[in-house]
């Protein structure tokens, strides 16, 4: 995983699973909140609804996208989910990156507590080198 976006995007009142993997794109970062009929939505719709995708993976070729979107362009956005950390590439194929949507984000959560983790060490380190008197935050407390 190279890079994490979270968008602060209020949860959409529409309990429909469209509404809802449309809200999980664009709160990674991976589609905006206008376009109707985001690739973006389509591949993450894919790969949660459908479990032959997240048993067998998915090569760029089976997501069979609209006719207009050629190869490069899916490869593209496989790419991006792959930053976000929502999917994983295992040679040739795609996964979702665990067996279901809320088992994958709760890895990605251990994964950004533990650089956070990381970075809140350094910080600590970093002030006793020049003798910065520590004062710790509420918010610091959670993490320690």
């Amino acid at each position: 995983m190279e890079k994490i976006v979270i968008r602060v995007i209020e949860r959409p009142s529409d309990e429909s699973p469209e509404k809802i993997i449309k809200w999980f794109c664009v709160v990674f970062g991976l589609s905006d909140n206008d376009n109707g009929n985001d690739i973006g939505v389509q591949i993450l719709k894919k790969f949660i609804m459908d479990s032959d995708s997240r048993k067998s993976g998915l090569s760029s070729s089976d997501l069979k996208l609209s006719p207009r979107v050629p190869k490069s362009t899916a490869i593209y956005h496989l790419n991006r989910f792959i930053s976000s950390g929502l999917i994983v590439k295992k040679g040739r194929k795609y996964y979702l990156r665990a067996t279901n949507l809320l088992r994958a984000i709760e890895e990605i959560e251990y994964d950004i507590d533990k650089e956070f983790r990381k970075m809140l060490d350094t910080a600590m380190e970093f002030d006793r080198m020049f003798s910065i008197p520590k004062k710790s935050s509420k918010i610091r407390r959670g993490y320690q």
